[in-house]
C-alpha cells in the first residue's frame, strides 16, 4: 500500500482544504472540520482512481487503489489568520522546539499530522485561558 501526501490548509473562512498533487492531475477536496476533510478527500481519490479505471488511464496502474493518506497541515495558514500569537509561547504549550515551530509558520517545512494537532491543542488550551479571564 502507498502513502499519498496530502497538503492541508486552513482558509480564513475556518474550511479545511486538502490537495493530493502527486498523482497526475490533481484531487482536491475541503470540509468544515479535518475529520470532515478526511473523509471526503478519500471519496474524491475512490471516484479518481474509479475514473481512471474506467476510461483505462495509461497512468491507473501507478495509481494504489486503496492508499494510506499521509496529512501534512499547513500551520503557516492558521499562524497567518492570527499574527498575535507569540511563537515561543505556543511552542513551550506544545511542547515542541520554537525553532522547528518557526519553520512551520514560515513555511519551510510542514507539520506531521501529530505535530500540527500539539500546535492547534496549545492555540485553544491559549483561547480557554484568554475566556477565562473577567474584569
Amino acid at each position: 500500500m502507498k502513502d499519498l501526501k496530502v497538503s492541508v490548509e486552513k482558509h480564513k473562512d475556518g474550511t479545511y482544504w486538502g490537495t493530493i498533487s502527486e498523482v497526475p492531475g490533481v484531487v482536491t477536496s475541503f470540509g468544515n472540520t479535518l475529520a470532515q476533510l478526511k473523509e471526503n478527500l478519500q471519496e474524491a481519490y475512490a471516484d479518481y482512481y474509479e475514473l481512471a479505471v474506467d476510461l483505462e488511464e495509461d497512468y491507473v496502474s501507478s495509481l494504489p487503489e486503496n492508499p494510506t493518506f499521509n496529512y501534512k497541515l499547513d500551520l503557516q495558514s492558521v499562524f497567518s489568520l492570527l499574527p498575535e500569537i507569540k511563537i515561543s509561547n505556543i511552542a513551550e504549550k506544545a511542547k515542541i522546539n520554537s525553532s522547528l515551530l518557526r519553520q512551520y509558520k514560515t513555511g519551510k517545512i510542514q507539520a506531521s499530522e501529530e505535530q500540527a494537532n500539539k500546535v492547534l491543542k496549545a492555540i485553544h488550551q491559549l483561547g480557554e485561558e484568554l475566556l477565562s479571564v473577567s474584569f
